[in-house]
C-alpha cells in the first residue's frame, strides 16, 4: 500500500511538471540560434533542446551497437569458440593417449589445451578419477557418461580400476571379458590377468596370454610361463585337465624350463612317473637347469635308475639344490658315504634341508652327537633370520 502512494504522488509531480513546462513553452517558446563560420541555424529554445537530446541519444545508441558488434570483438568471439573446440578435441586425445599408454602423446595433447585456455571436460574427467572411492561415484559415473559419451571409455577404465581396488575380481573379471577395448589398456590388462591367476582360472589365462595382440615377445612369454605353471599347479591330480594345456602351447613354449618343471610336478601327481621322469631328463641335460633337480626325489622309479642319472648330469660347480637331491637320493639307497659327502656340500653352502638330511643320517647312523650338534646349529641359523 505505501509503495502505491508513493507511485501515485509520482505521477501527479510528473504531470504537474510537464504542465508547467507545457505553459512555458506556449507562453514563451524562447529563441536558440546556432552560428558557425558563416551559417546559422535558428529554432525555438524547445526544439533545440529536444534537437541536442535526441543526437545524444543516437550517439548513445551508436556507441553501444559498435562495441556489439565490432569486427575486433567479432573476431575475439571466434578465437574463443575455436579455442574451445580445440581444447575440446585435445581433452579426448589426451585421455585416450594415457589409456594406451602414449605418454609424450598425452604430454602434447595437454600442452594444447593449456595453450587453448583450458577445457571444462578435463577438470570433470580428474573430478570423476578423483572421487573414485565416493559413496555418490555410479551416479556420478552414469552422469558423466550421458554428459560426455565420448569419454565412455575413460569412465569404464575408472570403473574397472575400481572394482579392481575394491577386490571385487569377479565382476572386474566379467567386465574386461567384455570389453574388448578395456584389455588394450596396458595397466588394466595386466591387473585383468593378475586376477585370472587370483581367482584360479589360469587354464582360461594361457589362451588369453596367447591371443592377445599388440605385446612384446618377452612379456608375452613371463605372463605365459605364470599362467601355465599356475594352471598346471591348479590341475594336480586331474589326468585329463592338463592336456587342455599342452594342446594350447606350442612345442617352444612346452620346452620352457619352467612349464617343463610344473608338467613333471603334474605327471607325478597323476602317477606318470615314467613320462614325468623323461620329462625331467630333458630339462637337465641342459647344464644351465640341473639346479632344478629336485623333483627328482618325487619320481617313484627305481632308485638306482636315479642314481646313475643324477651322477650323469653332475656339473662342474654343484650347488645346494643338486647336492641335496644327489645326498637323498644315495641317503634312501643306504650308500652312507656318498650321501654324508653330498649333503655336506650343500649343507656348507647355507641349505637348511641339507642340514636337516645330514643330521637324520647322523640318526640312523646312531651318531646321536653328531646330530644333536647339527640340529642345534639349525636352530640357531633359523633364530637369526627371525
Amino acid at each position: 500500500m505505501t509503495r502505491l502512494i508513493f507511485w501515485l504522488i509520482g505521477a501527479v509531480v510528473v504531470l504537474l511538471l510537464g504542465g508547467v513546462f507545457a505553459l512555458m513553452m506556449t507562453k514563451d517558446p524562447g529563441v536558440m540560434m546556432l552560428t558557425y563560420n558563416g551559417w546559422m541555424v535558428e529554432t525555438t529554445f524547445w526544439t533545440g533542446i529536444g534537437f541536442i537530446v535526441s543526437t545524444v541519444l543516437v550517439i548513445l545508441v551508436c556507441v553501444a551497437l559498435f562495441r556489439k558488434f565490432a569486427p575486433t570483438r567479432i573476431w575475439s568471439n571466434y578465437r574463443n569458440r575455436r579455442d574451445q573446440k580445440v581444447a575440446k578435441k585435445e581433452t579426448a586425445i589426451a585421455i585416450h593417449s594415457w589409456l594406451k599408454g602414449s605418454d609424450d602423446r598425452t604430454l602434447q595433447a595437454i600442452d594444447r589445451i593449456v595453450a587453448a585456455g583450458g577445457s571444462g571436460r578435463l577438470p570433470a574427467a580428474v573430478s570423476l578419477a578423483v572421487g573414485m572411492h565416493h559413496g555418490d561415484w555410479l551416479e556420478r559415473y552414469a552422469k558423466f557418461i550421458e554428459q560426455d559419451p565420448e569419454l565412455k571409455l575413460f569412465a569404464d577404465a575408472l570403473q574397472a580400476e575400481r572394482l579392481w581396488q575394491l577386490t571385487k575380481y569377479d565382476d572386474f573379471i566379467d567386465l574386461m571379458r567384455s570389453r574388448f577395448d578395456l584389455r588394450q589398456v596396458a595397466w588394466l590388462r595386466d591387473r585383468f590377468w593378475q586376477a585370472m591367476l587370483l581367482e584360479k582360472k589360469s587354464a582360461e589365462l594361457v589362451t588369453i596370454v596367447n591371443e592377445a595382440a599388440n605385446i612384446q615377445p618377452e612379456y608375452r612369454q613371463n605372463w605365459l610361463l605364470k599362467a601355465a605353471v599356475a594352471a598346471l599347479a591348479e590341475m594336480q591330480g586331474d589326468v585329463d585337465a592338463g592336456n587342455v594345456i599342452f594342446k594350447s602351447l606350442s612345442k617352444h613354449q612346452r620346452n620352457l624350463p619352467d612349464i617343463v618343471q610344473a608338467e613333471v610336478r603334474y605327471r607325478v601327481s597323476i602317477g606318470e612317473h615314467e613320462q614325468a621322469f623323461k620329462r625331467l631328463k630333458f630339462l637337465l641335460s641342459h647344464d644351465a637347469n640341473v639346479e632344478r633337480c629336485a623333483s627328482l626325489l618325487d619320481i617313484k622309479i627305481d632308485n638306482l635308475q636315479k642314481i646313475n642319472f643324477i651322477e650323469s648330469v653332475e656339473p662342474l660347480n654343484p650347488g645346494p639344490e643338486y647336492c641335496r637331491t644327489a645326498g637323498v637320493i644315495n641317503l634312501r639307497q643306504q650308500l652312507w658315504g656318498n650321501a654324508q659327502s653330498w649333503l655336506e656340500q650343500g649343507w656348507k653352502q647355507g641349505d637348511s634341508l641339507s642340514g636337516f638330511y645330514l643330521a637324520e643320517l647322523f640318526e640312523q647312523r646312531n651318531m646321536m652327537d653328531q646330530a644333536t650338534r647339527l640340529y642345534r646349529e639349525l636352530a640357531n641359523r633359523s633364530m637369526a633370520k627371525i
